[in-house]
């Protein structure tokens, strides 16, 4: 079974939100303030449902590429503390995974590719520190869905109680290096409290969220090396709830374009588009 590394899970926050609170403050109508932190739910557990779509255009001087791959996984995590935040692990319980490209044909995995749990470390402001992660079969390795899936189900929050209107920042940065490939993402987030929502009679609390992406990808070796870059977007929201201290719901959707630049063939024009949804069921 090929072995995949987390190089780093590194959570970095510009000056403002390291001082403890959010970069812009509210209004004077802005109300009443609520605690945005993580904290270990009761009962400690929970129940993931992870729907992920995207497609890859790719341009070329020969002819047009398109890859098209959907992701479902169902996740359920035990929350306990730890010394040092919050610990998680989860377990899958359902996972199914289809890539389809129009020059090659298609590939497929399921919870039977799969190994292995996901074990992590949260603090109260949503940091994330990745001890394992499920590993999937050497055939099927490029579908796994991890470790980005980890940040999707935990976004960043400012740790303090905040009004609505209040606005904080956070950089994700992350890394993966196997055999054959190495890949880092960089995401600026901009979070703002939006109020509260009522959902199925729970009310939550509405965050906006918009992020600025950068990715690097590098595959083969030698001569054979393939260099991607790309640069992006992502916009959607959070629903968080207050009783559980843990996001209900989230949806984010990601718009990247760039570059492939492969041997002997020059560059490529890339473009990417992908949505993510997240579901907690307790």
């Amino acid at each position: 079974m090929k072995t995949r590394t987390l190089l780093a899970t590194i959570g970095i926050l510009p000056a403002a939100a390291c001082a403890g609170g959010p970069s812009a403050a509210p209004g004077p109508d802005a109300g009443p303030t609520t605690s945005l932190a993580y904290g270990v739910p009761s009962p400690p557990t929970a129940l993931y449902h992870i729907e992920d779509s995207l497609v890859v255009d790719v341009s070329t001087p020969v002819g047009d590429m398109e890859v098209t791959t959907t992701m479902a996984l169902t996740m359920n995590m035990v929350f306990g503390s730890d010394r040092t935040g919050i610990a998680a692990v989860g377990t899958v319980v359902g996972f199914n995974t289809l890539s389809t490209n129009s020059l090659t044909g298609a590939r497929s995995a399921d919870a039977n590719d799969m190994s292995g749990p996901l074990a992590l470390v949260l603090s109260r402001r949503g940091h994330v520190e990745i001890g394992a992660m499920p590993s999937l079969d050497s055939a099927v390795v490029n579908l796994s869905p991890f470790p980005g899936v980890a940040f999707d189900i935990f976004p960043r929050l400012p740790g303090r109680p905040v009004a609505r209107g209040a606005t904080w920042l956070d950089t994700v940065m992350w890394s993966v290096v196997d055999e054959t490939s190495e890949s880092a993402t960089r995401t600026i987030y901009t979070y703002t409290l939006m109020g509260d929502t009522l959902v199925d009679g729970t009310t939550l609390l509405n965050i906006a969220v918009e992020g600025d992406i950068a990715m690097q990808t590098v595959e083969g070796v030698g001569d054979t090396r393939v260099d991607t870059r790309l640069a992006g977007s992502a916009t959607g929201y959070v629903l968080w709830d207050p009783e559980r201290s843990l996001p209900k719901y989230s949806s984010l959707h990601r718009e990247l374009e760039g570059t492939n630049q492969m041997p002997g063939a020059g560059s490529v024009q890339m473009r990417i588009t992908g949505h993510v949804r997240v579901r907690a069921g307790y």
